[in-house]
């Protein structure tokens, strides 16, 4: 079964952007496509608990990606060498 909603094609496009520069922003709006379809499953009685598993999985999936790609990246301390230089 293929659901064909505007938070997935949201989720997608942050999930295959290359540009560092634009990830933030494509996370941030699959994110809250993602909260808005929610919102409205909470009004409809007929909520798909695949649909439900689903955007939840999504939000575990950018999280992941903003930690791994959005986080500033480790740098050595003043006056600290890297690991495995000047030994």
């Amino acid at each position: 079964m293929t659901l064909n909603f505007d938070w997935q094609r949201q989720y997608t496009e942050a999930m295959l952007e290359l540009n560092r520069q634009e990830l933030p922003q494509r996370i941030d709006a699959a994110e809250k496509a993602i909260y808005e379809r929610l919102e409205q499953l909470k009004q409809s009685p007929a909520a798909s608990a695949e649909e439900l598993w689903a955007l939840s999985d999504a939000l575990r999936g950018l999280r992941v990606l903003a930690k791994a790609e959005c986080s500033p990246q480790h740098s050595p301390a003043a006056g600290e060498l890297p690991t495995g230089v000047g030994s």
